[in-house]
């Protein structure tokens, strides 16, 4: 049920785009002064539909995994946590119409809402592999407790350092909230699209990632790193496979949280005026960091497994190498769609638009209309026109 009612969910995201887009055009050559208004109806729209997707995929999850009697008791905090998440970005983004300083409230309360529930659904993942996994002879020869928390120590620095590297950017906080719920809506959407099902978890999709990696090439890394967390958290809804806490944070927040890398280079490196080659080389490293996360897991977490593939207690490593290279081909899917739409001068264009603070300057217009490169978004012409 769960991947007919994503598929239904994804058509009528696109169709409803078409929709729009088609009104837009219509409305840009004959009632211009319509088209504002038009857009705040469109996005709202969407961002309505993009609620509803997510409710209704962890709904039917939910219902599939007691269906199929394999309800676990962490499902619940972990649906608490996407909750939360969901409502804390509604309540910043109503805020955002108002004024910086409630802004600002939303988010210190959403975020201690997100750090409350990490820390129950931490205890709950405790418990619940005390109870189950450390006493299963199946797991507990083969796992490494200590690489693992050293792993994820690491992997949560990078994810910090990745945070803090990215630049402030100054855009519209209510578009960037509403593009953010729609770009995880999609992505979602599309993670069940899957060419490729691994059996201990993990996918080749159709581009799933891609509408993450063009939001944080518009709204920043530091915005990405925040969304990308939100969508690893709907991850561990959609494809559950735990078997110990810290891994359930490797493979699901972190991994995904690694997607925000992808921002980077549109924002602090000397090929950030080359939009498809900033989006190219930041893809790739976000990629690799993802894959990285996946390969500690793999490593530390799932030895069991290699012993059952035939690989030897000191070739874990290589198994865990192997195996997620799945996520390789997923980049190589990414990479394809994401270079055909950055192609699209009226894509790029959009996206400009988009991107403007509320003093109406983008801030890619007056770094790119210093450089005679037509290849990404904000080259001179375009932007004047925007």
């Amino acid at each position: 049920m769960t991947e007919e009612l994503a598929f239904a969910l994804l058509y009528t995201v696109v169709a409803l785009i078409a929709a729009f887009g088609i009104v837009a055009l219509l409305l840009y050559k004959f009632r211009r002064e319509k088209l504002k208004d038009f857009s705040k109806v469109a996005i709202g729209t969407l961002l309505g539909v993009a609620l509803t997707a997510a409710a209704l995929l962890a709904a039917a999850t939910f219902y599939e995994m007691e269906a199929d009697d394999s309800f676990m008791p962490y499902f619940p905090a972990i649906l608490a946590l996407v909750l939360i998440a969901l409502c804390g970005g509604c309540l910043m983004g109503l805020a955002s119409v108002f004024n910086k300083f409630l802004t600002k409230v939303a988010t210190v309360i959403t975020g201690l809402g997100l750090l409350g529930g990490l820390i129950a659904l931490m205890v709950v993942l405790a418990d619940y592999f005390k109870e189950n996994i450390s006493g299963d002879t199946d797991y507990s020869p083969y796992m490494n407790d200590t690489a693992l928390i050293i792993s994820f120590v690491a992997m949560l620095v990078a994810l910090i350092a990745i945070y803090f590297v990215g630049k402030k950017r100054e855009v519209n906080e209510t578009k960037s909230v509403v593009y953010g719920a729609i770009a995880i809506a999609m992505s979602f959407a599309l993670s069940y699209v899957k060419l490729v099902d691994l059996p201990q978890g993990g996918s080749v999709t159709f581009a799933s990632l891609l509408p993450l990696m063009i939001y944080c090439a518009m709204f920043g890394t530091r915005r990405g790193v925040m969304v990308c967390l939100i969508y690893g958290f709907l991850q561990a809804l959609q494809d559950t496979y735990i078997i110990h806490p810290v891994q359930f944070m490797l493979d699901y927040p972190l991994a995904f949280g690694m997607i925000a890398a992808s921002g980077l280079f549109f924002e602090r490196t000397p090929i950030k005026k080359n939009k498809i080659a900033a989006f190219v080389v930041g893809a790739t490293v976000a990629v690799v960091l993802r894959y990285l996360c996946h390969l500690l897991s793999g490593t530390f977490a799932f030895g069991a497994y290699a012993i059952e593939g035939g690989y030897g207690a000191d070739q874990f490593f290589y198994y865990s190498l192997a195996y997620n290279s799945f996520t390789v081909v997923d980049l190589a899917i990414d990479l394809a769609a994401g270079v055909l739409l950055l192609l699209s001068r009226a894509f790029r264009r959009q996206m400009d638009i988009a991107v403007q603070p509320t003093t109406g300057v983008a801030e890619y217009d007056i770094e790119d209309e210093k450089d005679a490169d037509d290849i990404g978004f904000g080259d001179g012409q375009d932007g004047k026109q925007a």
